[in-house]
């Protein structure tokens, strides 16, 4: 029996279909295989790419801030204070880094994470929001660095409290991550200082914030604010 031809117009090329069958099967059993074997780390690739495109198209970014702690009506202490323009959206991610200008003795600055009732003037609010910060406390013997931490039921005159080791702290970097389960991990000087689930609604709202005692007025800059919000 004559063996049945299918005609390829390139060249004339003139290939069995028995043998065209063949290639094609081999190379969906192969893809098959590659899929069965690998797929679930072909999907994890691919959610991680669509992640970081996600990422850079929801990055925004905030010009070094340098806040002016001085007395403000109905402002408890010394404060300044930014919002960052979530855009009605969540946050996901958030860096920056604190430095002094000058050289004030008594100063704290740091992030407040809320919903809506947070008021921008209120340093400590743990029903509606979390409130992390540093300050011009430093162990330079040891190069600790001290941390302040309220939510839940560490409010105010009752912090949670934690100690970073930093050869830099002229320098200070937080970095804030929330995943979609509200799951919230900050770091300091890169290592964590918080790590646990938060109320979802404390996403809402980003101010960084810098004040101080009753002491002459100070500045403190805020430098590379960038954050990420969720699509």
């Amino acid at each position: 029996m004559d063996t049945q031809t299918i005609k390829l117009s390139l060249q004339s090329i003139e290939i069995p279909a028995i043998n065209l069958y063949v290639h094609i099967i081999s190379i969906l059993i192969i893809l098959a295989l590659v899929t069965w074997i690998f797929g679930r780390q072909i999907l994890q690739l691919l959610v991680l790419i669509w992640e970081k495109i996600a990422d850079l198209k929801n990055t925004l970014s905030h010009s070094d801030w340098i806040a002016s702690c001085k007395h403000r009506k109905d402002w408890p202490q010394k404060q300044d204070v930014i919002s960052l323009n979530l855009k009605g959206r969540y946050l996901k991610s958030l860096t920056f880094s604190i430095s002094l200008v000058g050289n004030p003795r008594y100063w704290r600055a740091g992030f407040i994470v809320g919903n809506e009732k947070i008021k921008v003037n209120e340093i400590v609010d743990t029903k509606n929001g979390i409130t992390i910060h540093i300050g011009s406390d430093y162990e330079k013997k040891n190069k600790i660095l001290p941390v302040w931490k309220y939510y839940n039921e560490f409010e105010r005159n009752n912090p949670d409290f934690s100690l970073v080791k930093s050869d830099n702290w002229g320098m200070r970097t937080f970095s804030l991550n929330i995943n979609k389960n509200n799951f919230m991990q900050v770091k300091l000087q890169d290592e964590v200082i918080f790590a646990q689930e938060i109320n979802f609604s404390f996403r809402r709202k980003v101010y960084l914030k810098a004040w101080a005692d009753d002491r002459p007025d100070c500045k403190i800059k805020f430098r590379n604010i960038t954050y990420t919000l969720w699509s």
